[in-house]
């Protein structure tokens, strides 16, 4: 090859296709039992009545958010949600934390750090918007 010329075209493969969706669903799923094991996050989910649904949704926000598409598209005001469930500083960081443990259950340590990095820049997000402070 000279220099100048084109080299090989790399394809960029989305986050959602190297995890795969039944990952994410099951990354979700386990998520949401350690949350409902946490003597912190437990009172934070206990009043979501349909936990099937509620999972399934957070699977389908996931999965757009790492360049998925979905047939239905849903809306999501995590903002909103969250400032509803009166979520803190000390809850959100908890969060984090059972969310960090859950990937590395699961996925690849490669995987599990670029889903976190993603999960901590929704955890910026929300704790400016709702001035947790921290």
């Amino acid at each position: 090859m000279e220099i100048g010329e084109p080299g090989p075209r790399r394809k960029l493969i989305p986050l959602c296709d190297k995890i795969g969706r039944d990952h994410v669903a099951a990354v979700v799923h386990d998520f949401y039992d350690r949350l409902h094991r946490d003597a912190l996050m437990r009172p934070f989910f206990e009043g979501i009545g349909d936990f099937t649904e509620h999972e399934a949704l957070i699977a389908d926000f996931w999965w757009t958010a790492m360049g998925g598409r979905i047939e239905q598209p849903r809306k999501f005001d995590m903002l909103a949600k969250h400032r509803a469930l009166g979520f803190d500083a000390e809850a959100l960081q908890r969060w984090l934390q059972v969310f960090e443990e859950t990937l590395l259950a699961h996925l690849p340590p490669e995987l599990a750090q670029r889903w976190l990095q993603m999960a901590q820049g929704i955890a910026d997000v929300m704790q400016r918007h709702l001035q947790l402070g921290g």
